[in-house]
């Protein structure tokens, strides 16, 4: 199958655009906690925070591009990822025993539903497909 077929998939682009940006927070936060004076939660939220407008646009323009966002996706795409976090913390907190091969079986899976989620709602409320005009 070639690269172009692959990336007609919504799902793929979605996947391919939020792991681009899961590797720039990656990146933005360890460098927060390493080297900002403030605590490390905070800094990793700062850095979270700083990548909603990049991953929302990368979104709108490669992944959903055929779409009509709703007027308000903005704050609904953040509501989102909001929720994506509190899945991945509830998971953790609820399954994560500290044993490191548990655990990441538990964050791997926590991640995966958190993305689907996240999909399912930015592609139904966020970016819904655009309808054809009614004459």
């Amino acid at each position: 199958m070639r690269v172009a077929a692959l990336l007609q998939n919504t799902f793929l682009r979605f996947v391919l655009v939020g792991g681009s940006i899961a590797v720039v927070y990656s990146v933005l936060a360890a460098l927060a906690t390493s080297c900002l004076p403030i605590p490390k939660p905070v800094s990793a939220g700062l850095a979270w925070l700083l990548c909603i407008p990049l991953a929302f646009w990368s979104q709108r323009r490669f992944t959903f591009r055929q779409s009509q966002p709703h007027r308000h996706a903005f704050g609904l795409y953040a509501a989102t990822q909001a929720l994506s976090i509190g899945i991945v913390a509830a998971v953790s907190y609820l399954l994560a025993q500290g044993t490191f091969w548990h655990d990441l079986i538990v964050h791997l899976g926590a991640s995966a539903l958190a993305a689907v989620a996240s999909y399912v709602i930015n592609r139904r409320v966020v970016f819904p497909e655009a309808r054809p005009q009614q004459k």
